[in-house]
């Protein structure tokens, strides 16, 4: 009778144990909930009642992970992954580099067990809180990966994006993050391998990825896939302009020009293609039709600056070759040179207007200002020349 009184004492301090380590967890849960609430997910300026709160559910999650009845339970990994992620990420925002690792190296251990032991759980309670221990898991990474790309260690930059793919797989920012990273080291086939993954839904991802391939010397895989975004984003402004200055630079001029005169024929409110058409006449060297294309950007978006400052360039490029071939003109020809000279100030007064309008427009760039004071230099005003020269001065 006593053996069997000790026996069913044993039993019941037994269970007393089990449901005290129990009530651990769910303090954990109650606690973490709370810390949840009064922070609404945010992980920097935390209040020091939810940092209580927080600390009051590492100490009970981490008792129930040791305890041989919830050990192995897919909650107790989720919550520990869970709470020390959120150490990790208020770690990391309020400088405490050491503290964030050693949380993030804990909460990353205890995510990969959580994964293990959730495997085949449709518990959506679980999957909810996996997400989010995930989530802050990548962002920690990417606040590494950045801090790291700031100071040029793209190698540890691209392993710290990789890293926060782990815990977000196929995420597209942490994707092209890498891919950014893996660029910038010189590591194109990794970089490219990154990008594919993006496209053909990602414009930034074809920027890059034509980028990776004509870094790595191969123009033709480049200009394919810079072909191929024009397609899928032909309202892309960088797209346009590295498709244009690709097939320029590869001596497919002539092709740029009749592909941006197709799609302005097919689409003639677009008001980038104008532009970037006049773009492509100046680098074949015919200003006359880029003037011309230029006049139609800006019948087509009056707001653009760039179509006003770039005609502004040609007309004045046109009137210095005037003034320039009037200074060659002997000195006994006194009439010839007065009336070389006028037709290039009468050509350089057209040019006003369009600079006025760019520099109201966009009055922050120099290109701009430089072109108007060129204008008075031609003319002789010093007065106004050193007025816009302190104009740019101040920029």
């Amino acid at each position: 009778m006593k053996i069997k009184s000790i026996l069913l004492a044993t039993l019941l301090l037994g269970s007393t144990v089990a449901f005290a380590q129990k009530g651990e967890l769910n303090k954990a849960k109650s606690k973490y909930s709370s810390f949840a609430t009064l922070t609404g997910g945010a992980v920097e300026n935390v209040p020091e009642l939810a940092m209580k709160e927080l600390g009051e559910a590492k100490e009970a999650i981490d008792k129930a992970a040791t305890h041989e009845k919830t050990k192995d339970l897919p909650e107790t990994w989720t919550y520990l992954a869970l709470i020390n992620s959120e150490y990790a990420m208020i770690n990391q925002k309020s400088g405490k580099a050491a503290e964030g690792e050693a949380s993030y190296k804990a909460a990353g251990d205890a995510f990969l067990k959580a994964k293990s032991l959730n495997e085949g759980s449709d518990d959506k309670e679980l999957k909810g809180n996996m997400d989010r221990a995930g989530s802050l898991l990548a962002n920690y990474e990417i606040g590494n990966g950045v801090k790291a790309f700031e100071t040029n260690d793209f190698a540890s930059a691209y392993t710290a994006f990789n890293n926060g793919l782990k815990y977000m797989p196929g995420d597209s920012i942490l994707t092209l993050y890498a891919g950014i990273a893996a660029q910038n080291n010189q590591q194109y086939d990794d970089a490219i391998s990154k990008f594919k993954t993006l496209i053909p839904k990602s414009s930034d991802a074809y920027l890059n990825l034509s980028d990776a391939y004509l870094k790595k010397g191969d123009t033709a895989s480049a200009v394919k896939y810079i072909d191929e975004a024009a397609t899928k984003f032909p309202d892309s402004a960088k797209i346009i302009n590295q498709k244009i200055v690709l097939n320029i630079t590869t001596g497919n001029s002539e092709k740029v020009i009749k592909d941006i005169e197709s799609q302005m024929a097919a689409d003639p409110s677009n008001g980038e293609l104008p532009f970037f058409l006049g773009y492509a006449y100046e680098s074949t060297k015919q200003p006359d039709k880029a003037l011309e294309a230029y006049k139609k950007g800006i019948e087509a978006k009056p707001d653009d600056a760039r179509n006003y400052g770039a005609a502004a360039a040609i007309i004045l490029n046109k009137a210095r070759d005037i003034y320039n071939a009037a200074s060659s003109i002997p000195t006994n020809k006194e009439a010839e040179y007065k009336a070389k000279l006028q037709e290039a100030y009468t050509l350089a007064d057209t040019a006003v207007p369009y600079l006025e309008k760019a520099t109201t427009l966009d009055p922050k760039t120099k290109g701009y200002w430089e072109n108007m004071r060129f204008y008075y230099q031609l003319k002789g005003d010093e007065a106004k020349t050193k007025e816009i020269t302190d104009k740019l001065n101040a920029l």
